[in-house]
């Protein structure tokens, strides 16, 4: 139970995702047992969140603070570096990309790319991988959900994307 609350401690006190690996060297237990001791707490109803980098908690009051958007984004895989480094260089942060399959319904991943060294670093996993990301699945089309400071800075954001030819809504509803 102790060993509980100092995970959700290490969590809120954290701005980024903490890995199970991390917390497990932080409380002197395997990282098997961190994966557990999440499973308790979430079943707790605590909102832990894990990313490809690590756990995060969120609080309803953080979530009701953001200003979020959808944005329907289409290009190639070849451009995922160049799209997430205009919202980020425009104060945007990438929450979450799904993609609507045909056959499995909305297929999610929580992303949290809030900077370049973000960016690069997915893309680094993106290139190293033999898996293919979620846009290739239906043919370029993808969704994100987007956080930023106002709703002009998504505005911003979404115009730029536009600019490059990044955006999907007119291609979306042609396959409708």
């Amino acid at each position: 139970m102790e060993r509980r609350r100092q995970i959700v401690k290490i969590l809120e006190e954290s701005k980024q995702p903490v890995s199970g690996t991390v917390l497990a060297k932080k409380l002197a237990v395997s990282r098997q047992v961190i994966v557990q001791d999440i499973a308790l707490l979430r079943a707790e109803n605590k909102n832990i969140i894990s990313t490809n980098k690590g756990y995060l908690i969120c609080s309803d009051s953080d979530e009701s603070k953001k200003t979020q958007r959808v944005i329907c984004s289409y290009h190639t895989k070849e451009q995922i570096r160049e799209e997430l480094y205009t919202i980020v260089d425009l104060g945007g942060r990438v929450r979450k990309v799904f993609v609507k399959h045909d056959i499995y319904g909305q297929i999610s991943a929580d992303l949290f790319i809030s900077s370049r060294k973000d960016a690069d670093e997915f893309m680094r996993r993106v290139e190293q991988s033999d898996m293919r990301p979620l846009n290739c699945l239906t043919d370029g089309i993808h969704y994100h959900l987007i956080e930023a400071d106002s709703e002009d800075l998504l505005d911003e954001i979404e115009n730029r994307l536009k600019e490059k030819g990044m955006t999907g809504w007119e291609k979306q509803r042609r396959m409708e």
